[in-house]
């Protein structure tokens, strides 16, 4: 393990962590230097021990692995499981004993809080800092996080990011309008990386870019997650920030997942999750399926082929980097479909060429909301549009959805974030109910959106 600097701070580290970080740690840095063989060899063993463990322990699980054959199948048992959805999990996690939680942020569907021990919690982080040691990133490297504020303030929290050299800005419904003072006070700390949700990130690299700012130290990379990530947001960050970009797929529930290497490869985390892909219900003519999870490591909450709320596929083949963990693409949230007149189809193709064709200053204040079937609203934030950029919005609403879809186009009041800080740039039919519960239309948004109609 790489010694963080600094005596006390490497003690709050193994204080805070326990023995199963540096465990944790030392696997995942064997492991990914395996073959692609070996490492699927290692996660059969790994899951039959989980399903050991999850068979004792849980009896839910355990009716649902002896459905699947458990333990005349092995470990062949778990691909005859039946798929655990997020509700019957956060229900089955409101009855176990209260203590240590990894909560979702609730972006995927219903928030779900888990229990996880501190053994576990090695586990869940190991993923995210050896991701961290691809890009050169070290314990005890000054890092800025820009995530939700749930749990920030609390003592632990706090002893922690003291330990880690972590500055946490918390993103909720006042960040955007504080980030110009947010961007100075990261200047101010000279991160070597910086952590945290696309939006909130790409809302800081447009004042940067806005200002012709360049951090006084270099930042080595910055770290997206959380949210998706789009591809103008990458460009802009980059462009802005001077610095590459990674994704990493994680949850609170799950740790992290998987993490991008610098030849732009998204590697699972085999060592503590076993993913799979399975294809949705009902008509579908896109590419890839539904994520399942079984997390390895968790002994006193195990999650067997959990139901993520996301969409992704495998990517075959080596990476340039030379590692032999597996290799996946995340599509997007499984409620992130477009549905029209031929079934469904994954929204993030078209969410693409849509807010590529923007015009600079109007990405990050544009979104779709999709709350009916063949039908989109292109939503923009009210006040920022010349009458020139609302043609040119509807001019990519005629192009991207055009002639299968009814287009409307809205002036909305200021995109608000959900209550993890997450900012969603496509509202599906949920989403839409949430955000319609949050806030009351603003006055002449009705109206907007009939009158645009009409010019589309």
């Amino acid at each position: 393990m790489i010694a963080p600097r600094g005596r006390l701070r490497a003690l709050g580290c193994r204080l805070l962590l326990e023995r199963a970080f540096p465990e944790a740690w030392a696997v995942h840095r064997r492991t990914q230097w395996c073959s692609a063989d070996a490492v699927r060899d290692r996660q059969r063993e790994w899951a039959r021990a989980a399903l050991e463990a999850a068979y004792r322990s849980s009896p839910s699980d355990r009716r649902r692995l002896e459905e699947a054959g458990w333990p005349t199948r092995g470990p062949e048992a778990l691909d005859r499981m039946r798929p655990l959805p997020r509700a019957e999990a956060a229900a089955a996690a409101r009855l176990r004993p209260l203590g240590g939680r990894r909560a979702s942020g609730g972006s995927g569907g219903a928030p779900l809080a888990v229990p996880v021990d501190r053994e576990t919690y090695g586990w869940y982080v190991a993923g995210t800092w050896r991701g961290f040691a691809w890009w050169g990133i070290e314990p005890g490297d000054p890092v800025a996080v820009l995530l939700g504020g749930a749990g920030a303030a609390s003592l632990v929290a706090r002893a922690k990011d003291w330990a880690l050299r972590w500055r946490r800005i918390p993103v909720d419904e006042r960040f955007d309008g504080e980030a110009p003072a947010i961007l100075d006070r990261i200047e101010r700390f000279a991160p070597a990386l910086i952590y945290g949700y696309p939006s909130a990130v790409h809302r800081l690299a447009r004042i940067a870019r806005d200002r012709g700012w360049r951090p006084r130290s270099r930042l080595r990379v910055v770290v997206l997650t959380g949210e998706p990530v789009y591809a103008f947001q990458r460009r802009a960050i980059e462009e802005a920030l001077g610095c590459p970009t990674a994704e990493e797929y994680g949850s609170g529930e799950l740790g992290c997942m998987a993490f991008e290497c610098p030849h732009g490869t998204l590697h699972v985390a085999a060592e503590s999750v076993l993913l799979e892909i399975v294809p949705p219900a009902g008509p579908w003519s896109g590419e890839g399926g539904l994520i399942l999870a079984t997390h390895l490591r968790n002994r006193r909450f195990p999650l067997i082929r959990y139901e993520t709320g996301d969409l992704g596929l495998f990517v075959s083949g080596p990476c340039r980097c030379g590692r032999g963990l597996p290799a996946i693409r995340v599509l997007g949230r499984t409620r992130d479909r477009l549905i029209g007149a031929r079934g469904a189809v994954p929204a993030r193709p078209r969410l693409e060429r849509f807010f590529g064709a923007l015009p600079e200053h109007l990405r990050g204040r544009v979104r779709i909301a999709h709350g009916a079937a063949g039908a989109v609203v292109l939503q923009v934030e009210r006040g920022l549009a010349s009458p020139a950029d609302l043609d040119r919005l509807a001019a990519a609403g005629r192009d991207v959805f055009h002639p299968e879809w009814h287009v409307q186009l809205a002036e909305v009041a200021q995109f608000a974030r959900m209550p993890s800080g997450k900012l969603l740039y496509f509202l599906a039919r949920p989403d839409c109910d949430a955000v319609s519960r949050r806030r009351p239309p603003a006055e002449g948004e009705t109206r907007t959106g009939v009158e645009r109609a009409a010019r589309l």
